[in-house]
């Protein structure tokens, strides 16, 4: 791992501890607090958002209850971090078989300067077909990312346009039915983690469902 993925790691981590609380995680001599397992109650994270899709159609938060939802912020310049999170988002959503359906895996930029409509549509190429890709103005993109407590800065506020990172946080958070936060993740986890924690709730919702008939 690049030492500017290792920094945003820990980055995406450390604010996942203050977010979420629990045990601790070791990485490179250094603990951070950071185990979901251990958690009693998760923030209330999350929240509408009206954004443009990479097919320039509106879409907003309403249209996926009934579906869990897979929200990752990212940006398409992003050298390393957002494609692994998104590959192992992409090989999590096939593993779920025929119940990918139920879920929806939704990427928003944190860059919408560069992250228009065109661009999503060009990128959206390089990942799971079923991945739905948003942008919007600064202020539309600005309140969804506080909803999420994410982080997101420019590295370099000074380059040109082209040249310019962000730093940013890396964690996904799943989202059910109703648009409430169930569980989250880190980008480099495994794809197999992934589905199987999904799994464990659509196995509930059945049997749920099964229940109260």
């Amino acid at each position: 791992m690049n030492l500017r993925l290792l920094r945003l790691t820990l980055i995406g981590l450390a604010i996942g501890a203050v977010i979420f609380g629990g045990a601790a995680l070791y990485i490179s001599g250094k603990t951070i607090n950071f185990n979901q397992d251990q958690q009693t109650a998760l923030p209330n994270l999350g929240g509408p958002f009206t954004l443009v899709d990479q097919h320039g159609k509106t879409r907003t938060d309403a249209e996926f209850r009934g579906k869990y939802m897979l929200v990752y912020f990212g940006y398409t310049f992003c050298p390393d971090i957002c494609p692994l999170g998104l590959r192992n988002i992409s090989s999590a959503i096939d593993l779920l078989g025929r119940d990918k359906d139920q879920v929806a895996p939704i990427f928003i930029t944190i860059d919408p300067e560069r992250d228009t409509v065109e661009s999503l549509n060009s990128y959206a190429s390089t990942i799971h077909s079923s991945f739905i890709l948003l942008t919007g103005s600064q202020k539309e993109i600005d309140t969804a990312i506080q909803a999420y407590n994410v982080y997101a800065a420019k590295a370099r506020p000074d380059g040109t346009i082209a040249e310019y990172l962000m730093d940013h946080s890396s964690l996904v958070y799943l989202m059910d039915r109703d648009g409430k936060l169930v569980d989250f993740f880190a980008h480099t986890e495994e794809p197999q983690k992934i589905a199987d924690r999904i799994s464990r709730f659509l196995i509930q919702d059945m049997k749920q469902n099964i229940s109260t008939k």
